[in-house]
């Protein structure tokens, strides 16, 4: 080797050195928390853009993502492709990955379904274990026995969990021979014991799950502690304490979905405790551990966790960083973020509609009812009744309420002053006050049934204890 080409590998070793530690460093960070500033968020998108400039993948491929995301840069498919690309070039197996996944789910023009399954090819070969998860699962319908072999060498290789866990949850393998395996790859694995303990627990082997559940959590396995959390919770004497031991034991190693379930009894144990001194720890406990979940991706816990901002729940208030976690849940499909959002924003802002809208379809009450009156204001008859009669059909009292009044007051609709009554009814036997009210005037007057004074009273009594502000000033 000449003197020069030594010096130019000694160069490109240093400088990927220096890239991989700036990487390592945006990493860290992105664990801690997300960047409170936009200064903080440029410096990390800085850092990353440097180390995939000399050629260290992994950063190219984090920039692919944060593109996709639209995470502290531009959302645009396009940009994420070329980062991905980049990353592909230099033998990443997740760019690799993240290009079958835009190919595979038809997510842009630039990429066909036939690209994304070369990638996945590529990846597979590159020995990436969610590639390998992906590919068993496209095998599924060709040959079950074959991709059941990859999901569990997937595991027994790489560690893959999800591959072992998609073996016990899918239906059409064979159970026994699943067990069977399960148990001989438990005898030295923790995680196949927490595993197989879940499995007795689904199958209501309380005993059984008992056991492998405490082999596990001894070990200090993470969904070990899970499952054991789990067992406690369901058994008819379990002790929601030592539950709540465990699902801490469980997030203090890393289990995602425990610290968010830890945070929630917190809060819940938080409005019933009788000293603020121990309000407040239980409230900051929660409000860390829904950090961690909320950082790790867990949707549930983003939302929480921007209530906790917004309303300064085991930590300063800062709206701010509330509506922003608020927005990554809403991105991620949560219902109630996505209509809580849409509340925040201006009625003519672009995402307004399309946010409650999303809500609304996944049956969040208020969202619908705010969909037909919507709906209604712009007279689309159509519309309005889909909304009002899917949320009817959920047994939503002030559907019952809405739809009464656009027949009684002949809102696009047939006025029908008795099938406005009945509906009147209907909402007021659900609790509705409003509709209380409402049938005291349709009885005292005999609009669309027979005067009844009786009738009347009772409603306008109803009316008054629940605090109708008009009832309380009447004298019947």
């Amino acid at each position: 080797m000449s003197g020069n080409t030594q010096k130019i590998v000694e160069l490109k070793s240093n400088e990927l050195g220096q890239a991989e530690t700036w990487y390592v460093e945006v990493f860290k960070k992105e664990q801690q928390g997300y960047a409170q500033t936009e200064q903080e968020a440029q410096a990390r998108v800085d850092l990353l853009v440097n180390a995939s400039n000399q050629g260290f993948a992994p950063a190219s491929t984090l920039l692919g993502q944060w593109h996709v995301l639209g995470h502290y840069v531009n959302q645009s498919i396009q940009a994420a492709i070329l980062f991905f690309q980049h990353g592909a070039q230099l033998n990443h197996g997740l760019a690799h990955l993240e290009l079958a996944y835009l190919g595979l789910n038809n997510s842009t023009d630039q990429l066909s379904q036939a690209q994304g399954l070369m990638h996945l090819q590529h990846a597979v070969e590159l020995n990436q274990p969610e590639a390998i998860f992906l590919h068993a699962q496209h095998k599924l319908q060709q040959d079950k026995t074959a991709a059941y072999q990859l999901l569990v060498e997937n595991y027994i290789k790489n560690k893959h969990q999800n591959s072992l866990k998609f073996c016990v949850e899918y239906p059409e393998f064979d159970s026994i021979k699943v067990q069977n395996d399960l148990l001989i790859i438990a005898e030295n694995d923790s995680f196949a014991s927490a595993l197989l303990a879940f499995s007795y627990l689904t199958h209501n082997k309380v005993d059984a799950a008992f056991k492998y559940a405490n082999i596990a959590q001894e070990a200090n396995d993470p969904f070990g502690c899970y499952v054991r959390a789990l067992i406690e919770q369901k058994s008819a004497n379990g002790d929601a304490k030592i539950a709540q031991e465990f699902l801490l034991k469980a997030a203090k190693n890393g289990h995602v979905e425990s610290a968010y379930l830890a945070a929630v009894t917190l809060l819940k144990d938080a409005e019933t405790v009788k000293t603020e001194q121990k309000q407040k720890e239980y409230t900051t406990l929660a409000f860390e551990l829904l950090t961690h979940a909320a950082v790790a991706g867990n949707v549930p816990a983003q939302y929480s966790l921007a209530q906790c901002l917004r309303y300064g729940i085991g930590a300063e208030k800062n709206i701010e960083q509330g509506v922003s976690w608020l927005e990554r849940a809403a991105m991620q499909n949560h219902t109630d973020a996505q209509f809580e959002l849409a509340m925040l924003l201006p009625l003519e802002h672009e995402h307004h509609l399309p946010l409650l809208n999303a809500a609304a379809d996944k049956a969040h009450v208020q969202a619908m009812l705010c969909m037909s009156i919507y709906q209604q204001r712009q007279e689309n008859a159509e519309q309005t009744l889909y909304w009002l009669n899917k949320a009817k059909a959920l047994n939503v009292p002030r559907a019952f309420f809405l739809l009464a009044q656009l027949y009684r007051d002949g809102k696009l609709v047939k006025e029908d002053l008795k099938q406005s009554a009945t509906l009147f009814v209907e909402a007021a036997d659900q609790g509705d006050v409003d509709a209380y009210f409402e049938l005291f005037k349709i009885y005292r007057d005999g609009l669309g049934v027979r005067k009844n004074k009786k009738t009347a009273t009772k409603y306008l009594d109803l009316a008054k204890e629940n605090q109708h502000i008009e009832a309380a000033s009447i004298e019947y």
